[in-house]
Formats: structure tokens, C-alpha cells, sequence
């Protein structure tokens, strides 16, 4: 048995799941009790640490996967009760699984990044992505999550308009370089990773930056552009512009 395969089928069990099946494991077996599922998720670790060490690193790539995406994906997985594990979650998006479920293969979000990401690429995205948005690595809700009325905010989808001068945007990046970084101290590899793309990647936002973001989002609504102005993934650059108009409404309104 290859060891992807076997990672997959510990990971349903972790999950407390039927690898074959997908069904709920009954709660009072052997596989729900902690140490268990510990040892299991210890076992998945070093199973994909040896894999990793066997095939070549690719290169990294910046990713660029909408929130709406991924939670639309993740209630798809849940609607038919499968976890949606970062495993999972990666296989869905590079349609290098077929899943037993039909409604999830015919889905249009099926298989849109084969090409664009590597498997190792969105893995590690979508591991970050579970533990920071209340789910464990195995797609189980680990807390309740704040319900955050501003992802409905489309100032981001409408049509793409940049009104900021070359002079403007030098003059941006200028004021976001002398911001600097606070985070500097037992960073996770993911992080150190993602601020060699992006230097002030997973940095909190300071009071100044979200001014400094507020007022070029009177100017443009270029994620790409505001990415690389302030030096952080697109994916942050939209919660928190999305939040600020929600919060305060006055780029909505000009635009």
C-alpha cells in the first residue's frame, strides 16, 4: 500500500470515520478515545514527513483561493457528513481523487486548481487555513465560529478599477516599510514560509496599516496590487478591507 493511501485512511480515522464509507464511527469505540486519536495523528505526522523526504520540493507558489470558495467546499464535504480534512480538501481542489460522493465531483469548484497549485502547496495552506478557522486538521469543529457578517461585503468582486499613480503607490509602500514587524519570535514554519512571498505575512494589523488600507481602497479594489503594496496574502488584504467597510461603510459608499 503506497503511503499516501495509508495517510488517508488514518486520517479517517482520526476523523472518526470509515475510510471506506465515509459513516460516523459510533462514539463509544476505541478510535474517539484521545490517546488514540493522538497516536493516530502522531502516525499521519511522521508518515508525511517520510514522504515528503522522498520526493523533490516543488517551488513555491503564491496561492490565491477565495474564503468563499473553501467554506462553500467545506459545507459541500459536511452536507453529505465527510469531513473535509486538509487531505480531502486538497484532493477536492486538484481532482486528484474521485470521491465517493457524486454530488462532490460534479461540483464546479471540482478539480479548478489542477495546474495552478501543487499538492504539497495546498496542503499546507489548507492545514493553516482548518487551525485558524476553528477546525481541526481532520475537518472537525473545534469551536464555534464568530459569525462575520462582513464576507458579504463585494466591494472585491466588483469590476477591477486602480486610480493610484506610480508616485502614489511608491509612496504607499514607503509609509508600509516603516510600519515593521513585530512578529519576529517562534514563527511556525508555515509563516516563515509565507513571508519569504510576503514580509509582513500573518503580522496583526496595526491601527496605522488599517488607515493606510482604508484610504488606498478609495483608489483601487486591485487585491493583486494591494498585495504587493503591503506586503501581505490576498486572502488577508480582503477579510480585513471587507471588514472595514462593513465597520465603517464610507468606501462603499464612494464607489
Amino acid at each position: 500500500m503506497k503511503i499516501e493511501r495509508t495517510i488517508e485512511i488514518l486520517e479517517a480515522l482520526a476523523s472518526g470515520c470509515s475510510p471506506q464509507t465515509g459513516e460516523l464511527i459510533e462514539n463509544d469505540s476505541v478510535l474517539n478515545e484521545r490517546d488514540v486519536i493522538r497516536a493516530l495523528e502522531k502516525a499521519i505526522s511522521e508518515l508525511e514527513r517520510i514522504n515528503g523526504s522522498t520526493e523533490n520540493q516543488p517551488q513555491k507558489t503564491e496561492l490565491n483561493i477565495s474564503t468563499e470558495e473553501i467554506d462553500k467546499t467545506i459545507k459541500l464535504f459536511q452536507s453529505v457528513e465527510y469531513n473535509p480534512t486538509y487531505s480531502r480538501l486538497t484532493h477536492f481542489f486538484l481532482k486528484s481523487k474521485e470521491f465517493e460522493f457524486p454530488v462532490l465531483n460534479s461540483n464546479e469548484l471540482y478539480g479548478k486548481y489542477f495546474g495552478y497549485y501543487t499538492k504539497q502547496d495546498l496542503q499546507k495552506f489548507f492545514k493553516h487555513y482548518l487551525i485558524e478557522n476553528g477546525y481541526s486538521l481532520h475537518g472537525k469543529v473545534k469551536k464555534e465560529r464568530k459569525p462575520q457578517p462582513w464576507k458579504d461585503v463585494d466591494f472585491f468582486q466588483k469590476d477591477k478599477f486602480n486610480n493610484l499613480t506610480e508616485k502614489a503607490i511608491e509612496q504607499l509602500k514607503s509609509k508600509i516599510n516603516e510600519i515593521g514587524i513585530l512578529k519576529t519570535e517562534d514563527l511556525s514554519e508555515y509563516i516563515v514560509n509565507a513571508r519569504v512571498r510576503h514580509f509582513r505575512a500573518y503580522e496583526s494589523w496595526s491601527d496605522k496599516e488599517k488607515e493606510l488600507l482604508e484610504k488606498a481602497m478609495e483608489y483601487t479594489n486591485d487585491l493583486e496590487l494591494l498585495s504587493e503594496c503591503f506586503q501581505r496574502g490576498i486572502g488577508s488584504i480582503e477579510s480585513c478591507g471587507k471588514r472595514l467597510i462593513y465597520e465603517k461603510k464610507p468606501v462603499a459608499n464612494n464607489v
